[in-house]
């Protein structure tokens, strides 16, 4: 990937020389001064701009998939909680899971009423199959939430 000229150095090596030579401080100059700097020199930044580009999408790509997988083990191991907390009589576990959808459609409710409404139609006609899987959902909704709270406080109602 790094081209070579003859005295052994790479492009950026190359650049690297050429400040040095003209002592120019590129940490002192700010983006508009540098880009002109290097057109003058002629030195083409479009291959590598795109390869910065596409390193940086892949790695928030990345990011957000690790946020996906973490989101989902959390709302597996709070499912899995609320199983183990129903261990008693299948009526009481089921009486509690109720509540607990309950409580989160109407947490939803504040910040998303339209949501919630959809949501407590589902849990009006649910099956105990669907509340465990209507849990699962408020939950993820729940956490997203929190997270997106916590990267825009200043969004947040």
């Amino acid at each position: 990937m790094s081209e070579q000229n003859p005295n052994g150095l790479s492009k950026l090596g190359r650049l690297s020389v050429l400040l040095r030579e003209d002592g120019v401080d590129p940490e002192a100059m700010d983006a508009q001064q540098l880009k002109k700097y290097l057109e003058d020199l002629k030195v083409d930044m479009s291959g590598p701009q795109k390869r910065f580009e596409a390193v940086l999408k892949k790695a928030k790509a990345q990011q957000r998939l690790e946020h996906a997988h973490a989101r989902r083990l959390k709302a597996i191991e709070l499912a899995k909680a609320a199983m183990a907390s129903g261990v008693g009589t299948v009526g009481g576990a089921l009486g509690a899971v109720r509540v607990r959808v309950s409580g989160m459609i109407e947490r939803l409710g504040q910040s998303d009423p339209e949501q919630a409404q959809v949501y407590a139609r589902e849990f009006e006609k649910a099956t105990p199959e669907d509340l465990a899987t209507l849990e699962q959902d408020l939950a993820l909704l729940e956490m997203e939430a929190q997270e997106d709270e916590t990267d825009n406080p200043r969004n947040a109602s």
